[in-house]
Parts: C-alpha cells; structure tokens; sequence
C-alpha cells in the first residue's frame, strides 16, 4: 500500500498476514506524519569546534575513517552513545576495521558490560595482531569479564609486540601484583 503523507512524502507500506496465507485480508494501518523535532538553543555539533570539524569531513567524504574521527570526538565528550553508532558505521564501511572494533570494545567496558564489548576485542585482535592496543584493550575486557588468566595472556601479547607499551605493564601488574 503506497501513501502520501505530508509534504509529499509517499510511504510504502508491505504487510503480511499472521497466517503467511492470502486467504486473510491484510490490516490497514493509518500512517501518522513522522515526528518533528525542534532544536532549541545550540548543539553540542555547533559549539565544539573539533566536532564540526570531523562532521564536516565526513559529510564531504563518508569514510570508515572519517566515521572514527567523529566516534573519537564524540568519546572525547562522553557521548558513547553517538561515538559507538560512528563506530558501527565505520565498521559497515570496512568490516575489517580493526581500531573501530578496538574503539567499540572499548565503549562496551566504560558502559559497565565488558562481557559485550569482547566479540568486538576478539576481532580487532584478529584484524590487527600486531595491535598492543588491541591486545590492551582485550586484557582490560578480560579482567573485567573475571577472566583472569586470560586477561594476563593478553597483556603479555601487547608487551611482546611493544616492549614499551606501559599501558599493559601496569594493567599486568594492577591484575598480578608487581
């Protein structure tokens, strides 16, 4: 069923009955206007410049990079919500970005569920296993998931790949003791 709803907007509507049979006749559903939203005031996009700045750039160019920079800025502002759908966003792009799955990762453990983020860890250490970042980051989920062993194995990993990744020795050691 195709209507036009205000300003010209046409919705198509497919619906199908319980039964999957043609012998019913299909419900018709009123079509409501879409809900309007107003801003008031300023947004955050328009106050902060380096926000604009990295929305901008994606708006001229819609990269899986472009997309990170955004989720960074939005992560810089506590706004995990926006950062992690950018983040999803770049990883439709590029299924194989690592460091947007790394950043996602990172997301699930500040909301409190690391048990979430640790698909999210265990591909950004498949797509980038010479990351200490991502093997960091997949320690951090681990401990926090009360996978200890596991959790030391990863910060080992980062500190195989990066001697001086001082981010895993003292996650090593706040988990073992030094």
């Amino acid at each position: 069923m195709t209507r036009t709803i205000g300003a010209g907007i046409v919705v198509t509507l497919a619906l199908t009955c319980a039964s999957a049979c043609s012998g019913h006749a299909r419900p018709q559903l009123p079509v409501q206007p879409a809900n309007r939203t107003q801003t008031l005031g300023a947004t955050i996009e328009s106050q902060d410049g380096d926000l604009a700045s990295a929305l901008l750039q994606l708006a001229l160019v819609r990269t899986a990079e472009h997309h990170r920079a955004v989720a960074d800025e939005y992560r810089r502002l506590k706004i995990l919500d926006a950062a992690f759908d950018h983040l999803s966003a770049a990883t439709r792009i590029d299924p194989r970005d690592a460091a947007a799955y790394d950043a996602r990762a990172r997301i699930w453990r500040d909301w409190g569920v690391p048990e979430l983020g640790l698909a999210d860890s265990a591909r950004a250490v498949y797509y980038a296993p010479r990351s200490a970042a991502a093997h960091n980051t997949r320690g951090t989920l681990l401990a926090a998931a009360g996978m200890r062993n596991e959790a030391a194995r990863e910060f080992e990993a980062a500190l195989r790949i990066d001697p001086g990744a001082t981010f895993a020795r003292t996650n090593l050691c706040l988990l073992v003791g030094c």
